[in-house]
């Protein structure tokens, strides 16, 4: 199954120390400088910035590939160059404006934004571009963030992930155009596998109408077998995940993991390589495994290479609240993949509810059932 990150804090005077896993971050003034342990990682390649600002300022930022730092940031004619010093001055209720150009950042935020008033990231003018050439790890990361909009972005070519977020509160992430990420990940020791979008430990997340694709490790590594994920999400609270497209992903479209309260709606999945079998196990094209009160909709789901729907109870959880409502899985290896149950029947009715779906037309079985 897939990872999570784990992120502890702790402060002594001015002075913030993050300890990641094979990570030591000092924390001065607004900006992080990094000594990385992580083999192969390149810590000046990344903007580590924490947010120590709650006031609200109501302020647009402007980025531009022809701006200057030491500018005001106030309008395209005197934007910033980066988005890092964009991110240094910007507060709860402001927005950033990203001109159409290309971007060779990576910017990694801590405790942004509360909770009365967004903090808006957006392509303006076109959709901006921010490009990891294949060397950064993260296009953007997100720690302990509350109330945060990103929106009209592509995000390319990071060797991690494109975009993600840990324990943060209140965030939507729409309009995204996120591919080519996670191919050769370097920082290890965060335990990722290589994903588009990725959640974790967070609560009120929104993710609509992303396009999400050619995501995950590439190539594969053996014998440390990995699979990536266009929209990658752990240990959630209240998501709603709609309207995205994931395709061509090496691994999973979509993945809920040990998450209550979501909603997965309405997206298409198509055409993502699953066949991790000779490490002995699927990925799904949708994949649910452990949490509850989770409804899974409306969704395409075709032409994946495994399973279109796969749904588990890997670590023998007390699920409940299981909706699966109106899905069309078909032309997979397999419609809907169903296991750890304990039964080689569908489970009780309070634990999954079957409601009009459609697993046909796929080419080994439409619905296979492991106990």
């Amino acid at each position: 199954m897939k990872n999570n990150l784990g992120i502890v804090y702790l402060q002594m005077k001015k002075i913030e120390i993050a300890l990641f896993t094979g990570i030591v971050l000092i924390v001065v003034t607004g900006l992080w400088s990094c000594k990385n342990s992580e083999p192969g990682g390149d810590p000046n390649l990344l903007t580590w910035i924490n947010c120590t600002g709650t006031d609200i300022d109501t302020t647009t930022y402007y980025v531009s590939t022809t701006g200057d730092n030491a500018n005001s940031g106030r309008s395209p004619a005197t934007a910033f160059k980066t988005l890092g010093r964009a991110f240094t001055i910007i507060r709860p209720g402001g927005t950033i404006r990203i001109l159409a150009g290309t971007y060779y950042e990576g910017i990694v935020l801590s405790i942004c934004g509360n909770a009365s008033i967004p903090i808006t990231v957006e392509g303006y003018q076109g959709i901006p571009v921010l490009d990891g050439q294949g060397v950064i790890a993260m296009g953007l990361f997100c720690s302990e963030c509350t109330n945060m909009i990103f929106k009209n972005l592509r995000i390319q070519n990071y060797t991690d992930l494109g975009i993600g977020f840990d324990k943060c509160n209140t965030i939507l992430i729409r309009d995204l155009e996120v591919l080519e990420n996670g191919h050769a990940v370097q920082m290890t020791g965060w335990e990722l596998e290589g994903y588009g979008i990725h959640v974790d430990y967070s609560e009120n997340i929104e993710i609509r109408n992303n396009n999400v694709y050619r995501n995950g490790p590439d190539p594969q590594i053996f014998p440390n077998f990995l699979m990536g994920t266009g929209i990658n999400t752990f240990g959630n609270t209240n998501v709603v995940i709609a309207d995205n497209v994931s395709y061509q992903n090496i691994g999973g479209g979509i993945l809920v993991e040990d998450s209550w309260d979501v909603l997965v709606e309405r997206n298409e999945i198509y055409e993502n390589n699953l066949d991790a079998t000779s490490d002995g196990w699927w990925d799904g094209g949708i994949w649910l495994d452990g949490g509850g009160n989770v409804i899974i909709r409306d969704n395409n789901i075709h032409d994946n290479l495994g399973p279109g729907l796969e749904v588990s109870n890997e670590d023998n959880q007390w699920i409940r609240g299981y909706v699966l409502e109106n899905n069309v899985s078909t032309n997979n290896y397999y419609g809907i993949y169903l296991w750890n149950f304990g039964t080689t029947t569908w489970p009780d009715t309070a634990i999954i509810k079957d409601v009009n779906n459609n697993f046909s037309g796929n080419s080994v079985q439409n619905i296979w059932i492991a106990p």
